[in-house]
């Protein structure tokens, strides 16, 4: 019981119980009437109220802010403090503004174990697919061995053979027509004429009068030889002799080998594919970002 005033006014203002009024959760509310007596002691509950630290500066004491630590990998505990320029303005995910750098001292309101977040993971998958494939083939292509399956045949539009050819033996078939013409030359002479029983005689014998003739003669015809059957044999100049016409040319089981030109060669048609993959993950995404309150 208090007692304030003089005797026209004294009167009894609380019956309050002995004790402590007002804790962490509770603030005591005392109430005070006109003639300045104590009329009331009561307790209110404690209410945070964010709108306090509205108006405050960025990194003022008192304030909050996510930080993580501009280097190394300390583990912190709850309560423990650090100095700003040990650490960094961050978000959530551990992105690191490295321009902006708190001044005081921060109080840790969390716990920050200064390891890296680590994601990890395997998977398999599969697929498969076709389509046309169209393009050129780069580069000529070298044949060690191999065997040409099938005929070829077509027409030569022309060229010429090098080189001669050599016949070691054959026959020739046909005939041959020849027409002949030239001249005759026979030197001048002259003949004694024997004619028995002619009554002339001359030295025991019966003669006529010599006879002279002239030198010279012209002649000219024609025919056919025969050629059946002539054996021939030799070599046969076929140097630049041209060729034309149509060719059938068997090639199954030649042997080949060499370089064959596809350079540029046009490919196309479709195409199959099937795919198998497996991956393993194990990424360092980022340091996590703890909430600091400015103490200092």
């Amino acid at each position: 019981m208090a007692i304030y005033g003089n005797a026209a006014n004294a009167n009894v203002t609380v019956d309050q119980a002995a004790g402590n009024y007002g804790s962490s959760t509770a603030i005591p509310i005392i109430t005070v009437d006109s003639d300045k007596r104590i009329s009331a002691i009561n307790t209110t509950a404690l209410t945070l109220d964010a709108s306090v630290n509205t108006n405050s500066a960025l990194g003022a004491v008192g304030t909050y802010g996510f930080l993580m630590q501009a280097s190394g990998n300390t583990a912190y505990n709850p309560g423990q403090t650090l100095a700003g320029s040990s650490l960094r303005y961050a978000d959530a995910t551990g992105n690191v503004s490295n321009n902006v750098t708190p001044s005081g001292t921060w109080r840790l309101m969390g716990y920050d174990s200064g390891s890296p977040r680590t994601n990890s993971g395997s998977g398999s998958g599969s697929g498969s697919g076709s389509g046309s494939i169209s393009g050129n083939v780069e580069g000529n292509t070298s044949l060690s061995s191999g065997n040409i399956e099938g005929n070829v045949s077509g027409a030569l539009q022309g060229g010429n053979v090098e080189g001669n050819t050599s016949l070691s033996s054959g026959n020739i078939q046909g005939n041959q027509n020849v027409n002949v013409s030239g001249n005759i030359s026979v030197s001048a002479h002259t003949h004694d004429i024997n004619t028995p029983n002619t009554g002339f005689m001359y030295g025991g014998r019966n003669q006529l009068t010599a006879k002279s003739a002239s030198a010279g003669g012209n002649f000219s015809g024609s025919g056919s030889i025969s050629l059946d059957n002539i054996g021939v044999a030799g070599n046969v100049s076929t140097d630049n002799l041209g060729v034309g016409g149509n060719v059938s040319l068997s090639t199954d089981n030649m042997n080949v080998a060499g370089n064959v030109t596809t350079d540029n060669l046009n490919v196309g048609g479709n195409a199959s594919v099937n795919v198998n993959t497996n991956v393993n993950v194990n990424t360092t995404v980022a340091y996590p970002a703890s909430l600091w309150m400015r103490t200092v």
